[in-house]
């Protein structure tokens, strides 16, 4: 289930040590301690603490900034998707299955949704595994900022395959999609394996959403997901 590539995962000791800074930060906003402290917390040595955060930041984990003998620490994007990853993880393992809505705006704009949509061995795989052909275009929904931890929680998963090709000399690379509902509509989310986080969703589905729905940028739309593992 965790989508780390394998020469990215992170081991048990840099796991305890993420989740730590976490806390920290969760608790007072930011994160500033010295290895020695960081030590303390995790029942280890300064000299093993100070090893772990080299390592993390050398990997793109988290950023450190060095004040005197302690040092402010930042979780970088690909730190924060490591939890997420975990927390997907973890409910793969105790077969969780979640119900859970996530809020956001129609936005306009050309998405990457709109390119796979419309190249034919997607389309096939998109029929096939989600019972949608997909109208030719993709309905973009931007996040509410409240709803983004759900989103992040959502990418985290590793959802249904849609398989890359190669085709003319290039290659198209493999997406993941999640069934969904907005007003009872069946489509689905989709997103590149290999894609930053962004505060969009794009929605495909059989029908224009747009006029099935009487959507207009700036509308609020719930997006209904339950996610089985």
């Amino acid at each position: 289930m965790v989508l780390i590539k394998k020469e990215d995962s992170l081991s048990f000791d840099e796991y305890g040590a993420l989740k730590t800074l976490a806390r920290i930060k969760k608790k007072h906003g930011s994160i500033r301690l010295s290895s020695s402290e960081l030590g303390e917390m995790l029942l280890a040595s300064q000299q093993t603490a100070s090893r772990l955060l080299i390592k993390m930041e050398e990997r793109g984990f988290i950023k450190r900034v060095l004040t005197g003998k302690k040092q402010n620490i930042t979780l970088e994007e690909k730190g924060i998707n490591a939890l997420y990853e975990e927390m997907a993880e973890l409910s793969d393992l105790l077969g969780i299955m979640e119900n859970f809505s996530i809020s956001g705006t129609v936005s306009s704009g050309l998405g990457e949704g709109r390119y796979y949509v419309s190249k034919k061995p997607y389309v096939v795989q998109f029929s096939e595994k989600l019972g949608i052909i997909p109208y030719p275009g993709t309905l973009n929904v931007k996040i509410l900022s409240e709803d983004e931890s759900k989103l992040r929680m959502l990418r985290a998963n590793e959802g249904i395959l849609i398989e890359g090709f190669e085709s003319d000399d290039r290659t198209y690379g493999d997406v993941k999609a999640f069934g969904c509902r907005i007003k009872n509509v069946e489509c689905a989310a989709i997103f590149p394996y290999r894609s930053v986080y962004k505060d969009i969703i794009e929605i495909i589905s059989s029908e224009y959403l747009r006029e099935k729905l009487s959507l207009n940028d700036g509308d609020l739309v719930k997006i209904d997901f339950t996610i089985r593992n």
